[in-house]
């Protein structure tokens, strides 16, 4: 499931641009809080372009752009900062990130090329923190916005020198172009949850979902990528922080969220699944798997053998334990046992792992069943619903009667999703979820859910083509696009092998 922020993502947008709270009243009032002065959410990007340099803008909402095919570079480059050559030389090198890629051929084709192109855009770039004026328009419909960024100028010689480290990591990778001075460069294989504002982080849910699916679509190196840079955020007690900067910092106070440590381990399985060998795997991120299911065995060591309460992808204060926290715990013990078992070193006897893994699965059906609702003992089910079913794990007791009906109980009047029946009223379908259930309807077998829900994401992209986080019950879109999470879950629903049977 797709991190939301503690101040941004689902609940912020939704919630600041209505009324002015301050960033805790937004995570810990979360979705306790009544609706009463909110404003719909509206769209703040539509998409991604390159410009100059290699940098990354977002799209002011409403402008389209005519891309270089598998890009997110201008057809038309000067406009946007960039010679013909430079145009050539970083097409080239967008394009070589994605040659091995395996995508779904039909139905899919057009929304799985754009997700991936997303999320390879989003995967290490240099980004600049709003769109860019065009010196011309580059199409009748990409009239610039009021409010844009002006094109880049030439920097310094010690500004080039200084974004030489992160060159390796944009877009353009190997650009010797210099960057705009405004450019934020975040090192290769960080995934940006989305390029504006405060989404300009990277979370680890995030991170771990785009490198299962870089790998579902045979971008192995890509995918180790993503996870060594996420394993170089690690705590030293094999957790992590709820989110991190280009720098590899928490950018607040907000407490550590108890699923990143599974999700992690999680991700790093379907690698292994997908062909990457135990020894590769152990070399780049071995030690801090070790650290990740060292921390899961800690945090399950208690009388209930479940983990500790914390905050989850809603991103709101917790008082129970939500599913949300506890399946990717028991994922993860359950990824690390695989792992263990297929020789990478773990530190762990990969029996002792097993064992408590299926202790951890008896405590979650003692606790959560048969509702399998969001919070131990209470029928509020949201989309961590997903994660004690196919494609994840084997079915928890009872959980496949709770799914079948899951989906009905979240619709909102778009055809979307909410992140779950307990959501606040207020029409807003959220993509990432949307995503995540249509994956499970379909590995499930439920393939009319799960072509439905597909084709309305597909139907409700950007004018640019992007997926955005929100969209309305009028069935505008809202929020950042695109999202890296919803492009994550996208490749992981369609890729071949998986999906792709029901195109």
């Amino acid at each position: 499931m797709r991190p939301l922020a503690l101040p941004g993502r689902r609940r912020f947008l939704t919630l600041a641009a209505a009324v002015p709270l301050t960033a805790a009243a937004v995570l810990w009032g979360g979705s306790r809080l009544v609706g009463l002065g909110r404003r719909a959410p509206t769209l703040l990007s539509g998409g991604l372009v390159v410009g100059g340099g290699g940098v990354l803008y977002p799209l002011a909402p409403g402008d389209t752009v005519a891309y270089v095919p598998g890009t997110r570079l201008p057809r038309a480059p000067e406009p946007w900062g960039l010679t013909t050559s430079q145009q050539s030389v970083l097409a080239r090198q967008a394009l070589a990130r994605r040659q091995a890629a395996r995508l779904p051929q039909g139905r899919w084709a057009g929304l799985a090329d754009g997700a991936l192109t997303d999320l390879l855009a989003l995967t290490g770039p240099a980004l600049m923190p709003g769109p860019m004026i065009p010196s011309s328009p580059a199409d009748p419909s990409a009239e610039p916005s009021a409010g844009s960024t002006p094109p880049p100028t030439p920097t310094s010689t010690t500004d080039a020198a200084s974004a030489t480290a992160g060159d390796a990591g944009r877009e353009g990778r190997d650009s010797r172009e210099p960057l705009p001075p405004r450019a934020e460069v975040f090192p290769p294989g960080a995934v940006v949850a989305a390029p504006m504002s405060i989404w300009r982080y990277v979370w680890p849910r995030d991170a771990a979902f785009a490198a299962a699916a870089l790998s579902a679509v045979n971008l192995a190196d890509e995918a180790l990528g993503v996870l060594g840079n996420l394993a170089s955020w690690q705590r030293a007690d094999g957790g992590f922080e709820a989110r991190y900067t280009s720098s590899g910092q928490a950018p607040d106070n907000r407490p550590p969220q108890g699923d990143g440590s599974g999700w992690f381990l999680w991700a790093a399985a379907r690698l292994l699944d997908d062909g990457v060998s135990a020894a590769e795997l152990g070399a780049s991120v071995g030690t801090r798997l070790a650290r990740a299911a060292a921390r899961l065995l800690t945090m399950t060591d208690t009388p209930s053998h479940l983990p500790a309460t914390t905050p989850d992808y809603w991103e709101v204060a917790e008082t129970v334990l939500t599913l949300g926290t506890a399946a990717p715990v028991l994922l993860g013990l359950e990824a690390a046992t695989a792992m263990a078992g297929a020789g990478v070193d773990l530190a762990v006897p990969s029996q002792a792992l097993a064992d408590r893994a299926e202790v951890v699965r008896r405590a979650m059906e003692l606790n959560f069943a048969p509702s399998w609702g969001r919070h131990v003992r209470r029928d509020d089910i949201d989309a961590a619903i997903a994660l004690v079913l196919p494609p994840f794990t084997d079915a928890l007791t009872g959980a496949r009667e709770a799914r079948r009906t899951a989906a009905a109980r979240m619709r909102r009047p778009s055809g979307g999703l909410a992140p779950g029946s307990g959501w606040r009223d207020d029409g807003v379908s959220w993509t990432p979820e949307t995503a995540l259930l249509a994956w499970s309807a379909l590995s499930l077998g439920m393939e009319d859910e799960g072509i439905r829900l597909l084709s309305w994401l597909e139907e409700h992209r950007t004018g640019a083509g992007a997926l955005p986080e929100k969209v309305l019950s009028d069935g505008a879109p809202a929020g950042p696009a695109p999202l890296a999470w919803t492009c994550a879950l996208i490749l992981l629903a369609t890729a071949p092998g998986a999906a792709n049977e029901w195109s």
